[in-house]
């Protein structure tokens, strides 16, 4: 198997993730708080896959996590794509691990506020306290794309390990 098709291997080792999120997101669906993991699923490739795997693993990653939710489709998958381009662009950002952790929160948090808007705009009735709703979900989404950092990551880069993949450069 060539390192072509590493991002469709990884995205399967990022399946299970993905899934948990669902089942939690299903746990919680009675205070409307839903899991989001699919910007955190984004930091670890970025940094060592070619800029056009990661965005097939980000194309890939959205359209997974949108299969159940109802939001316009393709919304969350081009916005994970149009990061993917800047953290593949933007490598050195990535090297630290604080600064992998800052990057998961933000990309988590930033994805969670896009995927919510698309779910208000698709949704046909007023939104009655959506702001104070909408602070929870993104205090979630940032809390559980930092924490979640460490065991998605640790996964990703076991399989990309398994795989070959080397290092990417510092270009893109």
């Amino acid at each position: 198997m060539t390192i072509g098709w590493a991002w469709l291997i990884l995205l399967l080792a990022t399946y299970p993730w993905l899934l948990g999120a669902d089942l939690a997101s299903d746990t919680l669906a009675s205070s409307s708080l839903v899991v989001f993991v699919s910007g955190t699923c984004l930091i670890a490739p970025s940094r060592r896959l070619k800029r056009w795997q990661c965005v097939l693993f980000a194309a890939g990653l959205g359209f997974l996590f949108e299969a159940r939710r109802p939001i316009p489709d393709g919304t969350l998958a081009l916005t994970l794509v149009a990061v993917a381009i800047f953290l593949s662009s933007n490598r050195p950002l990535l090297r630290s691990t604080p600064r992998m952790l800052q990057g998961a929160a933000i990309v988590n948090v930033a994805a969670c506020l896009v995927w919510y808007l698309a779910a208000a705009f698709a949704a046909d009735a007023p939104a009655v306290g959506a702001a104070g709703h909408l602070f929870g979900q993104l205090l979630l989404a940032g809390i559980v794309g930092t924490l979640g950092l460490v065991p998605v990551a640790l996964t990703q880069n076991a399989a990309m390990d398994r795989l070959g993949v080397p290092p990417a450069s510092e270009q893109p």
